[in-house]
């Protein structure tokens, strides 16, 4: 197992997490926000793992849309006690059956 370094692109990834950096692809462009708060060191580095960067910011959008599209589907759900709970539609039935809503 590699370990995580800041020379490594998860490190990296972590370190740019920390600051509160935010990276997005604009084609094969590797863009980030606050331009600010990159350093000349921490620039040279994403140029340097640009490529591997970009396939995890990829990633990490794929997963995004993913969660977004499941989420979308949740509905809210009004227990007998009175809470509002998010479930799948599918699932409702089944959660009343065992006690759980």
């Amino acid at each position: 197992m590699n370990a995580v370094t800041p020379d490594t692109v998860e490190g990296l990834l972590a370190e740019l997490d920390a600051l509160c950096i935010q990276l997005h692809a604009d084609g094969d462009r590797l863009c980030f926000r606050p331009h600010e708060a990159v350093t000349a060191d921490l620039a040279a580095r994403l140029k340097t793992h640009k490529a591997k960067l970009l396939v995890e910011v990829a990633k990490r959008a794929a997963l995004d849309r993913r969660m977004a599209e499941q989420l979308a589907q949740l509905v809210p759900y009004l227990t007998p006690d009175g809470r509002t709970v998010w479930i799948h539609p599918g699932h409702r039935g089944w959660l009343e059956r065992h006690g759980l809503l």
